[in-house]
Parts: structure tokens; C-alpha cells; sequence
């Protein structure tokens, strides 16, 4: 009897991964669900019965409360991965996706040098515009409340191309080789790391690419390329 050797390529065994962390986080993201909305249930009950008498009482119940956001917070990052089955598609100026963004991340302390021009693509408005606010998030993170994002569109006859970059603090070829990992983060605990993640499956469900260039004290530049709608 002949056998034969299957070897999956990077992309395939990604891919493979992607696809059973999704299958884990949907069953153990509505599972959490219950749980967390019993605690915001004791949480609320708590903060309404209970006389405060020290400050370490009320710092207390200030942290049961805050924890149950970010759990509940935790949660829906992991539900958003599970839901990128399918976008929508309609003809749509992609400087919208990117305006809602950028007014949706506006922050004192950081400057944003913003060259946006119109590009019409055939996609979802609203997942684009979740891309580019995750993208612009991961900057804003990187520069610690001061600094510089840029964000430059430009196209070709074919593609239009979305440069977005910092002067962070830039991230090494380890970090920079599993930035796209679900679950991975540089920050801290409490971050799940879902955002690019989610960006890479929405652009790709465009049919574009997302590249990202970064060193260590040299910033992070991201570039999202999408196809352009042939007249």
C-alpha cells in the first residue's frame, strides 16, 4: 500500500488554527456571557444595598464593577471573531470607512496628519470601518498618549492602498511574526488581542492584503491594500 505526505503551508496551518479558535471562543464566549451577567447582577445589587463605611469598601465595589466591564468587554472581542462569516457588499467610498474611524478615535494628546481622498470599492462600510478603527487603536496604544498617526490613502488604476503609522515604539521580529495570532498581545492581561485578527479575515473577505512593516523604536507602519470598483 502506497502512502502519501500531506504538508500544509503556513497560510493553511493559520488558517487551520483561525478556525478551531473560533469554533472555542463561540461556545466559550455565550457560556462567559451567563456568568458575567450574573456578577453585573451581584455587582448592581452590591452598590445598591450595601452602606460604604470605609474607603476600601468603595474601592472595592469600584473594582467588582470595572472588572465586569472588561470581562463583558473580553467577551464581545471573542464573539467578533466568531461573526466574520460573511460582508456586506455594496458600492461605497472607503474615505467614509475611514472618516468614521478616525472621528471615532480622536484623543487629546495625539496628533492625527490624515490625507484621505475618495476610492470607490465594492464592500462593507461598516466592517471597514471596524478594521481601520482597530488599526488606528493598535497606533494610539503604541505612542502612550503622545506622539504621531499618519494615515495616507493613495491609489493606482487597480488598488487603493491605506497606510496607517506611528512613531511608537515600534514592535521586534518575534512580536511582529505573531501580531496576526488570535489571542496574542503585547499588552497587558487584560487585552485578548482580537483586533488584527479581525482586520486580517475582514480584508481578506475583500479580497486585499494587510502588511505591516515595524522595528523597535522605529514605529509600525501598516498597509491595507484593496481592490479598486472597475468602472
Amino acid at each position: 500500500m502506497s502512502e502519501k505526505t500531506y504538508t500544509l503551508t503556513k497560510k493553511e496551518l493559520n488558517l487551520e488554527k483561525n478556525k478551531c479558535i473560533a469554533r472555542f471562543a463561540s461556545i466559550a464566549s455565550h457560556d462567559l456571557k451567563n456568568v458575567v451577567a450574573g456578577l453585573s447582577n451581584i455587582s448592581y445589587f452590591l452598590n445598591k444595598s450595601i452602606k460604604i463605611e470605609t474607603p476600601t469598601q468603595e474601592k472595592m465595589l469600584g473594582l467588582l464593577s470595572s472588572e465586569v466591564i472588561t470581562l463583558n468587554n473580553r467577551i464581545s472581542e471573542l464573539l467578533d471573531m466568531t461573526r466574520v462569516k460573511q460582508v456586506k457588499r455594496e458600492i461605497c467610498d472607503l474615505k467614509d470607512s475611514l472618516q468614521k474611524a478616525l472621528d471615532a478615535s480622536k484623543v487629546d494628546g495625539i496628533t492625527f496628519d490624515a490625507n484621505l481622498q475618495s476610492a470607490k470599492i465594492y464592500g462593507d462600510v461598516e466592517k471597514l470601518s471596524q478594521v481601520f478603527f482597530n488599526i488606528i487603536k493598535n497606533a494610539k496604544d503604541a505612542l502612550d498618549n503622545t506622539g504621531t498617526v499618519k494615515i495616507d490613502v493613495s491609489s493606482d488604476e487597480n488598488n487603493v492602498s491605506v497606510v496607517v503609522s506611528d512613531t511608537g515604539k515600534g514592535m521586534d521580529e518575534e512580536t511582529l511574526d505573531q501580531c496576526f495570532d488570535p489571542m496574542f498581545s503585547t499588552k497587558t492581561a487584560k487585552a485578548v488581542g482580537m483586533g488584527l485578527t479581525v482586520a486580517q479575515q475582514i480584508i481578506e473577505m475583500h479580497n486585499g492584503t494587510v502588511k505591516i512593516i515595524s522595528a523597535p523604536s522605529k514605529g509600525t507602519t501598516v498597509t491595507v491594500i484593496l481592490p479598486l470598483l472597475k468602472d
